[in-house]
């Protein structure tokens, strides 16, 4: 299996051949905001565009905490809340972390 990336001479040509440019790599330049932590703050949920856009904040704050109910193990809440997007037809790739203070 081979990557698909614009540096692989085939890829390159591919993208060419097709009106395609190949811009200079790009950064992600991240937005840092300090915060304090409330005591009622329990977790930090990370997630990508592909679970945000179909549940939002108040959405995925009840998910986990109704879930913790059956299941105190992050990574359970983590694949019952992957398969709830899902089941909501996300049209993206998803990844979420979800880290317990």
């Amino acid at each position: 299996m081979k990557d698909h990336k614009p540096n692989v001479q085939q890829q390159e040509e591919g993208i060419h051949k097709t009106g395609g440019r190949i811009n200079t790599p790009t950064h992600a330049l991240p937005d840092i905001i300090p915060y304090s932590k409330q005591s009622s703050v329990a977790y930090i949920i990370l997630a990508c565009d592909g679970i945000w856009d179909v549940i939002n904040n108040q959405q995925i704050a009840t998910f986990v905490f109704s879930n913790k109910i059956s299941s105190n193990i992050l990574q359970d809440i983590v694949s019952q809340l992957l398969d709830e997007c899902l089941k909501l037809e996300t049209m993206d790739n998803m990844s979420v972390s979800i880290v317990k203070l």
